[in-house]
């Protein structure tokens, strides 16, 4: 028996469509480790998600609202869900991105619809472990 003969039905097939996407960059972290293990991303990451602060709040909240708003759409893996008072913000930060994710959770870590996602899961003491691991990479401004 010949060597490059194929295993099975599915080897003498002709590629008609590649089996994977170029762009993995839409997919949601948890479906990209199981579709495709080899491209996800090892990195531990930390994401920092939140929404308009509370209606009674004042001016103020809703100016570090927008500030952080803006900061978000710069990381690298911004999304936005949901619409109105319902919107909610991700914005995923690694190792080498500290100083942004420390500036962005200066401006809403006290709001309550504030949350940590570690790789883009909820974890226990994500806010209370993990930020502060965090922290130790955070570079002094001198």
């Amino acid at each position: 028996m010949p060597e490059n003969r194929p295993r099975n039905y599915i080897e003498r097939l002709p590629e008609i469509l590649s089996r994977e996407e170029d762009s993995v960059s839409h997919l949601d972290p948890e479906m990209l480790e199981i579709l495709y293990p080899a491209r996800a991303g090892n990195e531990l990451t930390l994401s920092v998600v939140f929404g308009p602060p509370p209606a009674d709040e004042g001016n103020e909240n809703r100016e570090r609202y927008q500030r952080a708003i803006s900061i978000a759409e710069k990381s690298r893996g911004y999304r936005t869900e949901g619409r109105d008072r319902s919107l909610r913000h991700s914005a995923v930060y690694g190792v080498d991105e500290v100083q942004k994710l420390h500036e962005l959770f200066s401006l809403v870590g006290d709001f309550p619809s504030c949350e940590i996602l570690v790789k883009g899961k909820k974890v226990p003491y994500a806010r209370e472990l993990w930020l502060p691991f965090f922290w130790f990479f955070k570079k002094d401004e001198a």
